[in-house]
């Protein structure tokens, strides 16, 4: 079948670094089950054939969705790909009777947390749920959850644009890519690619940061120190101000992202009295050639920051230098990365700081999935999860997630090592910083 992996239907092979990490997760004491999902409301005149024909046609020739495992894996299981048959529902199409929009979205909404929430039975059931809901000729809802195992925050984004893409391709009477960048294959690259030097590297750089954290742990400032509910401050730039920002940092080679980590750590050093500041990152290890396989190389990581409080130039330069660290030297397993812990922990008597954490999400295309879906009115995450909570353990959590056309950078704060007053204030010193840098600053200037 066209799109498989070149190892063959049924080749056992091995886990990437992140998913090795991920399942070590779910076999933890305390660990809530969460599959990715996503959510489309679709407005107007859609043909469902064609819809359910580019899902499918995404299914089939992305091989991360074929994948299997034993019904009760291992610590250190492998897995294997099982093709998606002819005759295989892919997309379950289900028309709903609701008394009015308002009521199909809330049904919706409880269909999407219940899938969410949802185990992945490894032995018999696709890595996947996707179901298209009807509540008339011109209202549909396109939900999909898919095991974090497998798909990732890249893989997330690919779906929302690839589907949308196809969807008019196949209205226009185009043909389908039949084929895809095999996620089978990368995983063997990655593992094939880290030899005994890398991986003694690896863990000599994890050693240092892991120790450097022990030393790090967060204390309310002062003022902070009472119970309040935590929550989320945002903002975001979008247009030519992120146009502007891009060519900025291109031309002193940085990333947007790198650039706004650095304001983050600038800031949150200044708000604090920080001198040093370590934290926790979200990092993606595919390389450039596996940019658009779908899987999970998504994992986290360390950074350690060591002069937080000097010039802008500096410490954006230390925070570009921490990130390339850290991606070089993400090939480790979670063995391994329990075993540094302990070591760290044990010779300091202190834990590993897991306070502060980064996550970042940068994706090629606009923030609007639905560029050339025609005459469709199309929101994404169209349905909140209904009874379901999950906590967030850090005391700050930054979510920065650059599209083409727009940057969006979210604070959550915890309400009892960090209130909503220092969320704002390190936000709003993000915000300036970075708004400064796309309106010509030189990145050393204060």
């Amino acid at each position: 079948m066209p799109g498989l992996t070149a190892l063959g239907a049924g080749t056992p092979f091995p886990l990437t670094y992140e998913q090795d990490r991920f399942h070590t997760k779910t076999r933890s004491d305390g660990w809530s089950h969460k599959n990715v999902q996503l959510g489309f409301e679709i407005l107007g005149d859609l043909d469902t054939d064609a819809l359910t024909d580019a899902v499918r046609a995404f299914v089939v020739r992305h091989d991360a969705l074929h994948l299997q495992m034993d019904p009760v894996p291992g610590p250190h299981p492998q897995q294997w790909t099982r093709p998606i048959a002819a005759d295989e529902e892919v997309v379950r199409r289900v028309n709903v009777k609701a008394a009015s929009p308002a009521q199909f979205s809330r049904y919706a909404s409880v269909l999407l947390s219940r899938d969410c929430v949802t185990p992945w039975s490894y032995g018999t059931q696709r890595p996947f749920s996707i179901r298209l809901l009807r509540h008339d000729a011109h209202h549909h809802a396109l939900l999909a959850t898919f095991q974090n195992l497998v798909f990732d925050g890249r893989a997330h984004h690919l779906f929302g644009h690839e589907v949308w893409r196809h969807y008019q391709a196949l209205r226009d009477g185009e043909p389908l890519p039949d084929t895809a960048p095999s996620f089978a294959e990368a995983a063997v690259r990655q593992r094939a690619g880290t030899g005994v030097r890398q991986r003694e590297r690896a863990l000599a750089s994890w050693r240092e940061r892991l120790t450097a954290l022990t030393r790090l742990s967060w204390s309310a400032p002062e003022g902070t120190g009472h119970s309040e509910a935590g929550g989320t401050v945002g903002g975001e730039l979008s247009g030519g101000t992120v146009a502007a920002l891009r060519d900025t940092c291109a031309e002193f080679r940085f990333t947007v992202l790198q650039t706004t980590v650095s304001f983050f750590v600038a800031a949150l050093a200044a708000r604090t009295g920080r001198t040093e500041v370590g934290l926790w990152t979200s990092m993606d290890s595919r390389s450039s050639r596996d940019a658009d396989v779908v899987g999970m190389f998504a994992g986290s990581c360390p950074l350690v920051v060591r002069d937080a409080a000097a010039d802008t130039q500096s410490v954006r330069t230390q925070v570009r230098d921490q990130l390339l660290t850290a991606l070089r030297h993400q090939g480790l397993t979670a063995g391994d990365i329990a075993t540094l812990t302990r070591e760290a922990e044990e010779e300091n008597a202190a834990p590993v700081s897991r306070d502060v954490y980064v996550n970042l999400r940068r994706f090629d295309g606009n923030s609007t999935v639905a560029d050339d879906a025609g005459r469709l009115r199309i929101t994404d995450d169209a349905y909140p999860l209904h009874r379901i909570t999950f906590q967030d353990g850090f005391a700050l959590h930054l979510r920065c997630t650059e599209f083409r056309d727009r940057l969006c950078v979210d604070l959550l704060y915890d309400g009892r090592r960090a209130d909503r007053l220092l969320a704002r204030s390190i936000l709003d010193d993000v915000l300036a910083g970075i708004t400064a840098v796309a309106g010509g600053a030189r990145p050393g200037a204060a």
